[in-house]
């Protein structure tokens, strides 16, 4: 891709990084609009967005024409996920919405399975524009699909008004906050600038709560998270994924830096992790019917925790075998967690709300599994370089994993030796990091969560079709 389109490194990850900032940002203003337009035509916009968007990036000729498909991507995604999950509320009984829930993540460990070797035999035989060309028969198809398939559905009304104000609010205080969470770990913007993105965007998004609190029409009802349902299960949802995607990330720092594995056999290393997602996702309906939603979501987030910590046992001396065993466990806890902490969401919100409200979920999902990018990376890459910087005789330019891959992993004995190390060193600690997260989420949710949950859960000034 750098060579295809003369771009260097920070361009291009510029372009991918473009997705999540302009999807994260755009989510709830898009829930919005899906409550007032309708489920089936949102999903028909959001998907028709994303397919032009994946064919436009196919053929760019620079990289400027990249991001802007990579953002017409994120705002497709966007109008996508609310309204799948408003389909959800509007068209399935409970029970089939606690099965069609309980088989998402199931579709997500086929992506995690499929996604990263496919788009190494893609990359391996085929221009990089083959990635993004894929997208477009398989948004054909459900274009095709939701014509044929979702019948047509007046929207339930939605008495709020427009919020302008909150709109561009969260939209500015998302944007800048999730930059400020990417750039965390680029050495090539000065500290006061990473922190004053953060700060910036925290203080905006501070702007958009007191705004809403005070406004009669809202863009989102904030006394939803005065509900013990909804807020314990966006809570596990939060420390689920930013275990996760830490997880994923470093897994691939750890067969590529620490085994020597190439992309492609790097993707392929992440299969235990899909196979415990299909397996826990088939069975978590019947768990949660024997034991109990809490209970199912609490023992998901610790198998999360348990996995990160085999993880971390496998990083002190680079074994995949026992990598293999963590990643199948944090399978095991995202599938078993994930169906039931999006039931318990779904569920709690006002049927003229599921979109907007399954849009804060998803917000804070790619929140925190951006965040447990950024946090784990700084762990490892920080834990690594100060290992470094202790061995004698070291080029300082040896502190970068990537620039010590280059100059020492192949050299003398000793000199790989310490970059083992070195490595060894950081996904110790950033896995350490991850199970605490997730350890302390386990904590949250039987803490907030109730044990028994119904539409009782939400204040009686907000309940509406109960």
């Amino acid at each position: 891709m750098s060579a295809s389109l003369r771009a260097g490194t920070p361009d291009v990850q510029f372009a991918i990084d473009a997705y999540m900032l302009v999807f994260a940002s755009s989510l709830i203003i898009a829930g919005s609009v899906v409550d007032r337009v309708g489920a089936r035509r949102s999903y028909a916009v959001g998907v028709s967005a994303f397919t032009a968007a994946s064919l436009l990036g196919a053929f760019v000729p620079s990289v400027s024409m990249l991001v802007l498909s990579r953002a017409g991507m994120g705002i497709g995604a966007a109008f996508i996920v609310p309204s799948i999950f408003k389909l959800f509320a509007n068209e399935l009984t409970d029970s089939g919405r606690r099965r069609v829930l309980a088989l998402w993540p199931a579709v997500v460990g086929l992506g995690v399975a499929i996604g990263p070797v496919l788009g190494g035999l893609l990359l391996t035989r085929f221009w990089y524009g083959s990635i993004f060309l894929i997208n477009v028969p398989v948004g054909a198809i459900a274009l095709i699909g939701t014509a044929t398939l979702v019948r047509r559905r007046k929207p339930e009304p939605v008495t709020r008004r427009p919020d302008p104000v909150g709109a561009v609010l969260l939209l500015i205080g998302v944007a800048v906050f999730a930059s400020a969470i990417i750039f965390a770990v680029d050495d090539r913007l000065p500290g006061w600038l990473r922190f004053g993105l953060g700060a910036a965007g925290l203080l905006t998004l501070i702007g958009y709560t007191v705004h809403e609190r005070r406004t009669d029409r809202p863009l989102f009802d904030l006394g939803y998270f005065r509900t013990r349902t909804f807020t314990g299960a966006v809570v596990a949802m939060s420390g689920l994924f930013f275990a996760l995607f830490g997880t994923v990330f470093l897994a691939g720092q750890f067969t590529q830096y620490g085994l020597g594995w190439s992309p492609l056999q790097a993707g392929a290393g992440l299969l235990p992790l899909a196979v415990g997602l299909t397996i826990a996702s088939l069975s978590c309906v019947a768990v949660t019917a024997r034991i109990g939603a809490k209970a199912t979501v609490a023992t998901g987030l610790g198998l999360g925790a348990l996995g990160c910590t085999l993880c971390a046992m496998a990083a002190a001396d680079l074994r995949y075998p026992l990598l293999a065993a963590g990643l199948l466990c944090c399978g095991l806890g995202m599938g078993l967690s994930v169906g039931p902490a999006l039931t318990l969401i779904v569920t709690s919100l006002r049927p003229a709300d599921a979109g907007v409200g399954s849009s804060v979920n998803a917000m804070f999902q790619q929140i925190w599994g951006a965040g447990g990018v950024a946090v784990m990376g700084l762990v490892f890459s920080t834990g690594y370089a100060k290992h470094i910087e202790s061995a004698p005789g070291l080029p300082a330019s040896a502190g970068s994993v990537s620039e010590g891959y280059d100059l020492l992993a192949h050299g003398s004995g000793r000199a790989a030796t310490w970059f083992a190390d070195g490595v060894s060193s950081g996904l110790l600690a950033a896995w350490i990091t991850g199970a605490a997260v997730a350890s302390v989420a386990v904590i949250a949710v039987l803490v907030i969560l109730p044990t028994t949950t119904s539409t009782s859960a939400i204040p009686r000034s907000r309940k509406v079709n109960a």
